[in-house]
């Protein structure tokens, strides 16, 4: 038994189960067969050691985090040229995870250890045609060879503290190789010129066209509120039963405020904490704070709050808001054109809120900033273009 620090990728086939019951075992052998014979000669070229093989799996590592990683991406960029023009069901699609740790190498030459076990919840969440890895791997690779998109942090099962997940940005920025090239030609890399750095592609989008999204928004929103009943107004009575006129038992006026008794117990106290109107159970049935003639006022830090809830969520999960898919819209990370982060997505939707604020001055400064950013896409590191 010993103990190194490896890379270590983990590859398996895209609903491999439930075809293993839709097909013949001479099916399945051939699927395997042609598995093995797309994949395992480019692991053998990018020095990768194959472990173990698991049914539609293989274990391998590597001694080079940059090299598994440039492996991975020869993998899907072979298979995506053998699907070419297959019906669906010929199609070898699969998902490929990889990390880099120390790991324990048992006599048969097997390997163990938590490295092993974050590859496997890694796998369990990577797309099919993808490549992802975490940021052990991110930070210890060469990243001028390999453009990258970071996911955001996940948390998986038996790992205590969360990863911070990537993925190889399959698009191709303007100006830099085509990932083929990258992963098919290894000698241009060795040339000790660096590739351009990463510039995001796509028209600018114009003013009128994101204050257009961002008004289908606000609609949007708005309607989901009021179906919710998240909007109707705090000073409405809560209690269905409590519908009559209170008539006034008893007043009572003191220097600590005023106290009206109605004949049934109810009672409605104005004082330094504001207007409450309770029932003859001593419950509260409105609550109005101090300073609040307009119950659209205290109603506004909670909008904010969900407007920012709402534009961090989509653009976290689907990549675009409901109004920028329909004004055809889409919001990248500046710096490597891929899908903005979580926490990215957050920033930028709370900072909205500044740029709303300011009677849409931070809108508006995407006319004349050079990339047509605005102020929350400034603070985020993000930038709208058209689709």
């Amino acid at each position: 038994m010993r103990t190194r620090h490896l890379a270590i990728m983990l590859t398996d086939i895209k609903g491999f189960t439930s075809r293993t019951s839709q097909q013949s075992r001479t099916e399945m052998m051939d699927l395997l067969k042609q598995h093995r014979d797309l994949v395992l000669p480019e692991i053998e070229k990018s020095r990768g050691k194959v472990v173990k093989t698991i049914g539609d799996a293989f274990l391998v590592t590597f001694d080079s985090p940059t090299d598994a990683v440039l492996c991975g991406v020869a993998i899907q960029n072979i298979l995506k040229a053998h699907n070419r023009g297959k019906a669906q069901e010929e199609m070898i699609e699969i998902r490929i995870a990889i990390n880099s740790g120390e790991v324990t190498i048992s006599d048969d030459n097997d390997i163990f250890g938590e490295a092993v076990n974050i590859t496997s919840r890694l796998e369990s969440i990577a797309e099919p045609g993808e490549v992802f890895f975490t940021e052990a791997v991110y930070l210890a690779m060469n990243k001028k060879e390999v453009p990258s998109s970071e996911i955001g942090y996940r948390q998986f099962k038996g790992v205590p503290e969360k990863i911070k997940v990537y993925r190889v940005l399959r698009e191709t920025p303007v100006g830099e190789q085509p990932l083929e090239a990258l992963a098919q030609e290894p000698v241009a890399e060795k040339t000790g010129t660096p590739p351009p750095p990463a510039f995001v592609s796509g028209a600018r989008a114009g003013f009128w066209r994101r204050l257009a999204a961002l008004a289908v928004d606000v609609i949007i929103l708005t309607i989901a509120l009021n179906m919710l009943g998240l909007d109707s107004d705090h000073r409405k009575r809560n209690d269905k039963s409590f519908s009559r006129d209170i008539k006034a038992d008893s007043v009572n006026i003191s220097p600590a405020g005023l106290t009206v008794t109605g004949d049934n117990g109810e009672t409605v106290s104005i004082d330094k904490t504001g207007v409450r109107v309770t029932d003859k159970t001593n419950r509260s049935v409105i609550s109005v704070p101090p300073g609040n003639k307009d119950s659209g006022k205290h109603r506004i830090p909670v909008k904010m709050l969900l407007w920012a809830l709402y534009c961090g969520i989509f653009m976290w999960r689907f990549t675009v808001t409901p109004g920028m898919k329909i004004l055809k819209l889409k919001t990248v990370d500046f710096s490597s054109g891929g899908p903005v982060s979580a926490d990215k997505s957050f920033l930028r939707a709370f900072f909205s809120l500044v740029s709303l604020g300011a009677c849409l001055l931070g809108y508006a400064w995407a006319i004349w900033e050079k990339d047509g950013r605005t102020w929350h896409d400034l603070i985020a590191g993000t930038k709208t273009i058209k689709v």
